[in-house]
């Protein structure tokens, strides 16, 4: 007999015997599809709603990448400054995959208001290219503006440092610190709004500046502290720093993307991965149990028949195929069924993802300003929830096929 007769004859009996038991079949499916399900939607979720706190994170006031002397984002200070080379300002502007980027100057100060003083961090902005690289600007609250491109003076900052020092839109403050020369940098400033970023850090102590107007009060010359990038895919960031590190000195300057700008983020991300890949293992040990347990109990029922069929001159090797036949059939229709009713259910999200402002203020406490929560089902997730449903169905279906394959044909006989 060919092997094309022996996988034919397998395959009838195998497709036969799974439809002996039909209550006990459509509950095996249900099992795989429900956990399939639910590994898709959980992986879907984790994936957008990790991505979306990276995007919302970012656009606020990072971007995907920011270019620093070395020794800046450590200290922190305004003595950490460079004059950007024209070979760089070209390769930004030529580069293809950035967006856009803007020209930063921070420094910390003392901001005082009558009787009431307060440590901030002023960063110099350009008022055009900064609103193509972060969304802060969104942020200004009803009765205040942003700033423009003819402002020299004003300011905008943190409600929660106005409410502190108990000013609004409108007020004339006095800002004084230390310039890049080491002489003394102080100005009167005029507070034209007011933002509520949903990042507690940068509510109480952030206030922006007309960058020209930085650079003249503290004596910046034509140094700077920062550029900050925004790129056009998520997935080029590290093409991007690796090509604006051929043209800066390294020994000098330092190229940080997100992730090392952000590294308590990248840790929350690690550590919810982590309780996802533990709830995904569960999972795929119920399914895969639950395949045993159909298996297994189908065997035992048909014990006699394995039996028969040993008798009379069927061998261990084709019992072992059929088992794992049917085993496979179960499988790969509770796993279509699965990635089907997943991705259908992810897209719904996706479109229409959870929205949770009304929690903004609380979750603002732990640090979080994503109130969107959409899913994102990649294929990479499908196909690895596909293909290890179906190994571990496979590998748990290989016990009870061997114990059929190894009944001795009498007592199997007799068995009732």
């Amino acid at each position: 007999m060919n092997l094309k007769q022996n996988f034919k004859i397998v395959a009838t009996l195998g497709w036969r015997n799974v439809w002996k038991n039909k209550r006990r079949t459509i509950l095996t499916l249900l099992t795989i599809l429900v956990g399939t399900t639910l590994i898709i939607l959980t992986n879907a979720f984790a994936k957008g709603g990790h991505d979306q706190m990276i995007e919302d994170a970012v656009a606020l006031n990072s971007g995907h990448i920011q270019i620093h002397e070395k020794g800046f984002w450590e200290n922190g200070t305004i003595d950490y400054g460079f004059i950007p080379t024209t070979q760089l300002k070209k390769s930004l502007k030529d580069n293809v995959d950035i967006d856009s980027f803007t020209t930063r100057v921070h420094a910390a100060g003392l901001l005082s208001f009558k009787d009431s003083t307060s440590g901030v961090l002023v960063e110099g902005v350009d008022p055009v290219n900064e609103k193509k690289v972060t969304t802060l600007h969104t942020n200004i609250l009803e009765g205040g503006r942003y700033l423009l491109s003819t402002d020299k003076t004003e300011i905008v900052l943190g409600h929660i440092l106005a409410k502190n020092l108990g000013i609004k839109v409108g007020d004339k403050i006095s800002i004084i610190s230390q310039g890049f020369d080491g002489s003394i940098a102080a100005d009167s400033l005029t507070i034209v709004g007011l933002f509520k970023s949903g990042n507690p850090e940068y509510d109480r102590s952030l206030i922006l500046m007309p960058l020209s107007q930085v650079m003249q009060t503290f004596s910046m010359m034509d140094y700077i502290t920062s550029y900050v990038i925004r790129v056009k895919d998520y997935d080029k960031i590290e093409t991007v720093k690796n090509d604006i590190k051929k043209n800066v000195d390294l020994e000098k300057i330092e190229v940080m993307g997100w992730d090392e700008l952000m590294p308590e983020l990248v840790q929350y991300i690690v550590m919810d991965d982590i309780g996802a890949y533990i709830f995904d293992i569960v999972l795929f040990l119920i399914v895969a149990f639950g395949i045993l347990n159909t298996i297994q109990m189908a065997v035992f029922e048909r014990t006699r028949e394995f039996g028969v069929m040993l008798a009379i001159g069927t061998t261990p090797r084709k019992i072992i195929s059929m088992v794992l036949f049917e085993s496979t059939i179960i499988t790969l229709v509770g796993i279509f069924l699965g990635v089907t009713l997943g991705t259908i259910i992810s897209y719904y999200f996706e479109v229409n993802p959870i929205e949770i402002g009304q929690y903004a203020d609380e979750m603002a406490i732990y640090g979080v300003n994503t109130t969107i929560f959409p899913t994102n089902a990649t294929l990479l997730s499908i196909v690895v929830t596909s293909i290890t449903t179906f190994c571990l169905a496979f590998i748990f279906s290989i016990f009870p096929a061997r114990r059929a394959s190894k009944l001795k044909p009498v007592e199997a006989i007799r068995q009732l």
